[in-house]
């Protein structure tokens, strides 16, 4: 009889085997980011027909202990084509997965994950698309080229930035930035032609490549948070913020979206610029009215901050939205998915990666809204 084989050795994979029996209960403890002591994102396969349960062991211990609460981890069982939610419990500190082995091989995820390779098959129907181009910022830590997709007139009057995954683990906002893109890429429909006529969209799938790739859930290869690096982004250590505030600075921006995954949140929600000093009431109304479009055009989110609002003067100038509303005087938000599928009523029960696909979707249709004011 085989003992159960457990894998994290492909990209995005991230988990520890503690104890692997023939039989019974295989124990795992969540792996740390490669460079950071940040523990949450888990991505690994198991191989085993005979191993009763899966049991990540303390994670009340992890960076972000309150996301266990009624979770249940993506799991797939062929090879990684269709993901659903795998049955599982808290047990006291451990999350207990029931194994899926009736098939040979089934994969397990802190949420479906999104790795480096789709980001390279965007790029390739970009590439073949009339209505889109392939740009590249600048490489990361790692020496990997960071591409940029652009959409629109270089003489459109207004110019948009889109970015996602600055934290590697929340693959939920490089789904949502797949849904915008691939609307995009379609050139079709009233609501994308009225964009592009009115402005120049860029979109960042994944801005932290080597993260998603070392499997870990919040820094870059050096260790790094990328979204406290916006205020004076060290090009050594935060290349990928560097690239990113660079091309900025050339293209300008008027509207700006950094699209994140919250591990507790049951909803879709805005993170505001109300601490920024330059706050007044005009950069309310812009606000206001561009998260008023996002609850109107998407059933996934709810105009209520998870977050406490920061008090005035005291916003994080190191942080992406922040920092480019302050800079540029762009309307920015940094809009945050769950990552949960329960939503205790609220919005997220059957939350999946095809829903944060669909409400990227309709970004279309708010960022049309917010260039023509």
């Amino acid at each position: 009889m085989a003992t159960p084989v457990v894998d994290d050795a492909f990209p995005g994979g991230a988990i520890d085997v503690l104890r692997a029996p023939r039989r019974g209960v295989v124990e795992l403890a969540l792996r740390g980011d490669s460079a950071a002591d940040i523990r949450q994102w888990f991505n690994f396969r198991v191989s085993s027909p005979t191993a009763r349960e899966l049991r990540i062991v303390d994670v009340a211990q992890s960076t972000f202990d309150g996301a266990w609460h009624r979770y249940r981890p993506a799991v797939s069982t062929d090879e990684g084509r269709t993901w659903r939610r795998a049955p599982s419990l808290l047990d006291g500190d451990d999350l207990v997965v029931l194994h899926e082995g009736r098939r040979a091989v089934a994969w397990y995820a802190y949420f479906t994950p999104y790795d480096v390779s789709r980001v390279d098959s965007l790029a390739v129907e970009v590439l073949a698309s009339p209505h889109a181009a392939l740009g590249l910022l600048g490489e990361t830590v790692l020496g990997r080229d960071l591409p940029v997709f652009s959409f629109g007139d270089e003489q459109a009057e207004k110019t948009v930035w889109v970015i996602a995954r600055q934290h590697p683990g929340e693959t939920p906002a490089s789904w949502a930035a797949e849904g915008l893109v691939r609307r995009l890429l379609g050139g079709r429909g009233r609501a994308v032609r009225r964009l592009l006529e009115q402005a120049r969209v860029f979109v960042v799938p994944l801005v932290n490549l080597d993260g998603a790739e070392l499997g870990n859930h919040r820094t870059n290869a050096e260790g790094v948070d990328l979204n406290r690096s916006w205020d004076d982004p060290d090009e050594a250590s935060a290349p990928e913020v560097a690239a990113l505030l660079a091309a900025i600075e050339e293209t300008g921006v008027d509207v700006f979206l950094d699209l994140h995954a919250d591990e507790s949140a049951p909803f879709a929600f805005p993170a505001g610029c109300e601490g920024n000093p330059s706050w007044d009431e005009e950069a309310e109304a812009r606000e206001a009215a561009l998260r008023a479009d996002l609850r109107a055009l998407s059933p996934d989110f709810v105009d209520r901050s998870w977050y406490d609002e920061d008090e005035p003067g005291e916003g994080d100038l190191s942080a992406a939205a922040n920092a480019i509303a302050e800079r540029f005087g762009a309307t920015a938000l940094t809009l945050e998915l769950p990552m949960g599928d329960d939503g205790d009523g609220v919005i997220a029960d059957g939350w999946s990666h095809e829903r944060a696909r669909t409400l990227g979707a309709a970004l279309v249709d708010v960022l049309g809204r917010a260039v023509a004011r």
